[in-house]
C-alpha cells in the first residue's frame, strides 16, 4: 500500500480538503489515494507538502526525524564537549583545526614528505654525475 493510499484511507476528509484546495473535483471517493498521487504528479512539491500536513502520523514522523538538535550528553568539560562536537570537527569542516595534535601530525607529515623528496633528488643527481664521469 502506498503512502497516499494510507493517508486517504486513514484521513479521507484531509485528503479531500487537499485535493479541492488545488481546484480539482473529486469524482470517486473510493480512489482518493490515486487522486493524491496524480495531484503530486501534476502540482509537484507544493501538493506533497500539503498532503504531508494531513498525514495521520505527522507528529510521530516529526518526533523521530525532525530537525531537533541532538541532546547534549555528559558534562560541560572539554572532553565531553569535544565528543558532542565530533561531527563538526570531521575533516576540518568548521574551518578550525580540531586539536593541536592533528595540526602537529599534518605538519610532521609534510616535513617527512619534503625530506623524502630531497633525499630522492640528491640520489638521482649523484647517480647522474657518477654515470656522466664514467
Amino acid at each position: 500500500m502506498s503512502d497516499f493510499n494510507d493517508i486517504a484511507r486513514r484521513n479521507p476528509k484531509g485528503a479531500e480538503m487537499v485535493i479541492t484546495s488545488f481546484g480539482y473535483e473529486i469524482i470517486d471517493n473510493r480512489d482518493l489515494g490515486r487522486s493524491l498521487n496524480e495531484l503530486v504528479a501534476n502540482e509537484g512539491e507544493k501538493a506533497l507538502r500539503k498532503i504531508m500536513e494531513v498525514h495521520p502520523d505527522k507528529d510521530l514522523i516529526l518526533e523521530l526525524f525532525g530537525n531537533n538538535k541532538k541532546e547534549q550528553k555528559g558534562c560541560s568539560c572539554g572532553s565531553c564537549m569535544y565528543k558532542n562536537m565530533s561531527d563538526m570537527n570531521y575533516l576540518n569542516a568548521n574551518g578550525v583545526q580540531a586539536t593541536q595534535a592533528s595540526q602537529n601530525a599534518s605538519s610532521n607529515t609534510l616535513a617527512h614528505q619534503t625530506n623524502a623528496i630531497l633525499v630522492v633528488s640528491a640520489l638521482f643527481i649523484a647517480t647522474a654525475l657518477i654515470l656522466k664521469n664514467k
